[in-house]
């Protein structure tokens, strides 16, 4: 990825000269045309760069969003302190300038921050915004998406503009991992308090906003004032097409030029177009079912032996056979083999699928083959397919009465967290740090998590206590266990039923080289080339 190995060397050089800065000429191309020449240093700079995007994004504030959608956008505006180097695996500095330091009691966080780095208003990155942003994810009333990202921090010091020191209420195994995580990008202070980022971002990174229409599309172009190597890409469109087939379509024709999601169903017309490239890559991602103990429609949720039959129902293995192809895992665990946390032991957990099980135990009680259970799927074409096959085969294991409710993408974020609400949903989650406690705690904590999946007292104490203890160490083994344990009794008491992890298949055209994306899913425009 050159543009990223050279950001590498510049970070490990800990300076950036003024000279590497790019031109300032200030100026964005408008929604409906692109200039002949862009900023006059390629013939490609007139031609726009089409996204297809088949979910709709929510907003465009990293501290107010956590769907994918939005993360597409806002990975290309907004910056983190650190970045997981996607060839390496490895943490390394982005808005920081190196490491950070620990204190020998893990309670104190020194973080030196990269100098000469300004918000696209012209607002200075400094220490101040980078408190002001942390402090805007603790305070509750702002309703951070991801307020678990600073729930170790007791306080903030600046004792200069390029240093900030954070005083942590615990020692934080997973500190690093949070400054990395595209919720705690670093917002511009004088824009927060001056408009809507939802609606109007403004962020440090490679691209700027230009506009946008609700639920439709968002335009970015090149920051020519960016701290780095300037992307090749100037003009930027991501259009929301929810028909699957028409944003392949659009594919065919040229009129996009990539998708960052595509499904196995539409795979074939890809690859039968030779202006086209279809591929894959590692992902760290996990779909599954989530079951609501308490907080349901249905009272009997509540009957572990019921969602245990639930759980049977599921046939996640003709699934990710025969919808899948391949292109996926069965997951056996809720935490999967590429995240920290995993070992192989996680999996004696799982509920296999058994339908002759799951007829068995509703036999034992009469009228639960009859009790309506509604299925909460969002409308996008990933998880209709899923609602419809699972829906099947529940249906297969005895259950008569599984009614589909569907809700498009925007909807079902807000009301898959609604009280007595559903009685089971699907779900996914892409670790983009890579760490188990990051996918626990947001998941499945009852007062710092989503609260999608319910789970009766006794089980949620349980579950909090192993999260808490899996966060506040840096030991590793000890994190290991206690997100082992948690593992366990989500999965023994059938509230999770992990359906599979997924791997990344996307499209692009052949005008573009070096397309790519990480193991979370994200992908960062700026790392993007143009064929020779």
């Amino acid at each position: 990825m050159r543009s990223w190995k050279k950001l590498l060397s510049l970070t490990a050089a800990c300076a950036l000269s003024v000279s590497l800065l790019a031109g300032c000429s200030g100026t964005t191309t408008p929604a409906t045309e692109t200039s002949a020449s862009g900023s006059g240093d390629t013939a490609t700079d007139g031609k726009m760069f089409n996204v297809a995007l088949t979910a709709a994004f929510t907003g465009f504030d990293p501290l107010r969003t956590n769907d994918s959608a939005s993360t597409y956008v806002n990975a290309q505006i907004y910056e983190t302190l650190y970045r997981i180097d996607p060839e390496t695996d490895e943490y390394v500095p982005l808005l920081a300038a190196d490491m950070p330091q620990y204190s020998e009691d893990g309670l104190t966080v020194t973080v030196k921050l990269r100098e000469g780095v300004t918000f696209h208003d012209g607002t200075p990155f400094n220490s101040e915004a980078v408190k002001y942003t942390f402090d805007l994810i603790k305070d509750p009333e702002f309703g951070s998406s991801r307020a678990s990202i600073a729930g170790s921090i007791e306080s903030m010091e600046c004792p200069d503009d390029y240093t900030i020191l954070f005083h942590l209420l615990y020692e934080d195994g997973v500190f690093t991992a949070k400054l990395a995580h595209t919720n705690s990008a670093i917002v511009s202070p004088t824009a927060q308090q001056n408009q809507d980022l939802m609606v109007a971002p403004c962020g440090t990174g490679p691209y700027k906003f230009v506009s946008s229409v609700s639920g439709s599309n968002v335009v970015l172009t090149r920051n020519e004032e960016y701290w780095g190597e300037k992307p090749a890409i100037k003009d930027v469109t991501m259009t929301i097409i929810t028909d699957e087939s028409t944003a392949v379509s659009r594919m065919e024709t040229g009129e996009a030029d990539f998708m960052p999601k595509i499904s196995v169903e539409q795979l074939s017309r890809v690859e039968n177009n030779s202006a086209l490239t279809v591929t894959t890559s590692e992902a760290a991602q996990i779909y599954y079912l989530a079951m609501r103990g308490d907080s349901s429609v249905n009272p009997i949720m509540a009957e572990k032996d019921f969602r245990v039959a639930l759980a049977k129902g599921i046939d996640k293995e003709g699934y990710v056979e025969y919808m899948m192809q391949g292109y996926a895992e069965v997951a056996n665990s809720v935490i999967g083999p590429k995240i920290f946390g995993y070992d192989p032991s996680a999996e004696e957990h799982n509920i296999a699928y058994d339908p002759e099980g799951a007829k068995a135990i509703l036999d034992e009680h009469p009228g639960w083959a009859d009790e309506k259970i509604t299925f909460l799927v969002p409308s996008t074409p990933v998880y209709s397919k899923m609602g419809e096959y699972f829906q099947s085969s529940l249906t297969n294991a005895g259950f008569n009465n599984v009614n589909i409710e569907t809700l498009d993408w925007s909807a079902w974020i807000t009301e898959s967290q609604v009280d007595n609400r559903y009685d089971i949903t699907l779900a996914a989650w892409s670790n983009v740090t890579r760490d188990g406690t990051e996918l626990m705690e947001p998941n499945f904590h009852s007062v710092s998590g989503s609260r999608r999946v319910r789970l009766n007292a006794e089980d949620w104490a349980l579950v909090d206590s192993y999260i808490d203890a899996s966060k506040t160490t840096s030991d590793t083994a000890v994190r290991t266990e206690n997100l082992l344990n948690c593992n366990a009794v989500l999965q023994d008491e059938a509230y999770i039923q992990p359906i599979y992890n997924s791997t990344n298949l996307f499209c692009y055209s052949n005008d573009y080289t070096n397309v790519t994306l990480d193991a979370g899913g994200t992908f960062y425009i700026c790392d993007f080339q143009y064929a020779a």
